[in-house]
């Protein structure tokens, strides 16, 4: 059943607001001292390295469960195998990867908190600009996911696979998800989509950021045409009702001209149909969710990804 429509944009389908207090200055420190000081923990994971593609760029990093499934997840998980979660990391295009030097605990700390908690995790690389134009960052996620799709079968659950996605990769994931020929090989497997932090407008005001979409998108009239709102814009309200459900996790402390793009991204999908709900993290930032996992302080979203994930999407 479609969730019914309120005039006020935070109801959606639900609302859950997490009032945390997180280190945030510990949290986004560049010798992440809280993170080290989990090291040993992080690093007890499972974590192997695999190729995707024929690029240094097209390699994922896979996290493997330390337990079994909980009592109380979805009896769909096919025999018993877990779930499986796809995080698409951040960057403003330009920047980032799957594991982060100095340190190598960004984003490690990420694939390590849901494989302890049940959950198969991926977290690919993808090429970055000036290396790639539109949509090939879109491309290099759904080759990613097919690469899950067809090498993950014995260890976990595909048929049952979520979408997490920060800031820049979430654009990625959007152009994927309202590309019907890119996305339909996939949409029988994913089960829902969660989008923190990402830009679904580019703005002039987003400088840095809309410099490299310049560049990535090939021309502002190109940026207007092909940033998310305006795919979603141009899908049918057909294919939205078929999309899975999504999540917008948006930060207490996020810039408003990136939350403001969220919700009325939201806005968009939940008037053609789409199912919607949203968390904010109140006491977080842009970056600090992601940094907070592992840590022990301000992890409090991640349970909520985690119980979401094992009781189907729901």
């Amino acid at each position: 059943m479609s969730p019914q429509k309120s005039p006020k944009l935070y109801t959606y389908r639900s609302k859950t607001i997490f009032h945390v207090q997180p280190r945030t200055k510990e949290l986004i420190d560049p010798t992440h001292p809280l993170l080290e000081a989990k090291r040993d923990e992080i690093e007890s994971i499972d974590r192997k390295t695999f190729q995707y593609g024929l690029t240094e760029r097209h390699q994922l990093d896979v996290y493997y469960p330390s337990e079994q499934l909980p009592q109380n997840s979805n009896e769909s998980h096919e025999r018993g195998k877990p779930p499986i979660l796809a995080f698409l990391y951040g960057g403003g295009l330009v920047q980032g990867n799957r594991s982060n030097s100095p340190s190598h605990l960004v984003h490690n700390n990420l694939g390590a908190f849901f494989a302890s908690r049940g959950v198969l995790t991926v977290i690919p690389d993808y090429r970055l600009v000036p290396g790639i134009t539109y949509p090939q960052g879109s491309e290099d996620v759904r080759d990613a996911l097919t690469w899950i799709l067809t090498n993950l079968i014995s260890e976990g659950d595909t048929c049952q696979i979520y979408i997490l996605a920060h800031s820049a990769g979430g654009m990625h994931l959007n152009g994927l998800l309202l590309n019907p020929v890119l996305y339909s090989p996939l949409a029988h497997a994913i089960r829902g989509v969660a989008l923190m932090g990402s830009p679904c407008a580019v703005t002039t005001d987003m400088h840095k950021l809309y410099q490299v979409a310049l560049g990535y998108y090939g021309s502002a009239k190109a940026i207007a045409r092909e940033e998310p709102i305006s795919l979603l814009r141009r899908v049918s309200a057909e294919y939205v009702t078929k999309l899975p459900p999504l999540r917008m996790l948006v930060a207490g402390s996020e810039p408003a001209r990136i939350s403001n793009s969220m919700r009325g991204f939201a806005e968009e999908f939940q008037a053609k149909g789409g199912i919607v709900d949203e968390l904010i993290l109140e006491g977080h930032d842009h970056l600090s969710p992601v940094l907070a996992l592992s840590t022990g302080t301000g992890e409090e979203w991640g349970y909520e990804i985690v119980r979401w994930i094992h009781e189907g999407g729901s």
